[in-house]
């Protein structure tokens, strides 16, 4: 029996033994996309809080204030635990300097303070404020507010709200401040100099940055007050130095200008 050795064609689709063939699939290469290494945009610009709390960008410079509120008064706002006696509402048409932790009971037209503590302890608080805030520079470390320099030696008057003299009691140059702005009154209230009774420093209770001398400084700046201040200061305080009167007579009696809180601050705004 002889086999037919002719050649057998193979299907390309045949079994394990089909033609080895290369076979070009229409393949499409993956392509990665580009991607752009954009660089990470950092504003200049402060963010939304420092816009909100930043003083500076707000009004002038302080050595611009100089003259601003010629004939107004002043009713400057001290810490003295007498102070809490006070209808502080009838204030709010006037310009007041309220100074260190006068805001636990009172937003003032501008508030006012020359210790690194009292930013320390209370920054929360005082960043909640209306009031323009106006403090030493070493009490600033945010750089937020309006600073003035405290020149060591003793309290004396000057024309430039940005410099000011003497230190221990803040009352004292809330007044110089005021009188450079050009106020031709002065009210004080919270200057009693003495403690109320069980141990109380301040209005809102012990202060434990009081020192012995504390109470003496206080004295001492109020004396000069009365010895030098060129405008007629009216007392609503509980110290001897002056007669004390009552706000709301005080008030009648020299009518003061009245503005609201909105229009001093464009008398202050850049």
């Amino acid at each position: 029996m002889h086999l037919n050795r002719s050649k057998v064609k193979i299907s390309a689709r045949g079994g394990k033994n089909r033609s080895k063939k290369t076979v070009k699939a229409d393949i499409v290469p993956v392509v990665k996309p580009k991607i752009k290494k954009n660089k990470l945009k950092i504003s200049k610009s402060p963010v939304k809080e420092d816009r909100k709390v930043n003083d500076r960008k707000k009004y002038k410079a302080l050595n611009e204030w100089d003259n601003l509120l010629a004939g107004h008064t002043a009713f400057i706002l001290g810490n003295a635990p007498g102070i809490e006696q006070e209808n502080l509402k009838l204030l709010d048409p006037y310009f007041t300097i309220g100074v260190n932790r006068i805001f636990y009971i009172y937003d003032p037209t501008v508030l006012m303070w020359q210790d690194r503590q009292v930013w320390n302890d209370d920054k929360k608080t005082i960043l909640k404020q209306k009031a323009i805030r106006v403090c030493g520079f070493n009490a600033d470390p945010r750089n937020y507010f309006l600073n003035f320099k405290v020149k060591m030696g003793p309290f004396r008057f000057g024309d430039n709200p940005a410099v000011l003299h003497g230190t221990g009691n803040t009352t004292a140059l809330a007044v110089q401040f005021a009188i450079s702005l050009g106020c031709a009154n002065i009210v004080l209230l919270g200057a009693d100099c003495k403690y109320a009774a069980k141990g109380k420093t301040d209005f809102y209770g012990k202060n434990k940055d009081h020192k012995p001398y504390t109470l003496k400084m206080c004295r001492g700046a109020m004396q000069w007050l009365k010895d030098t201040c060129p405008v007629t200061i009216y007392n609503c305080s509980g110290n001897k130095l002056w007669e004390t009167q009552k706000l709301s007579k005080v008030i009648n009696k020299i009518k003061p200008s009245s503005l609201d809180r909105e229009t001093y601050r464009k008398v202050f705004s850049k």
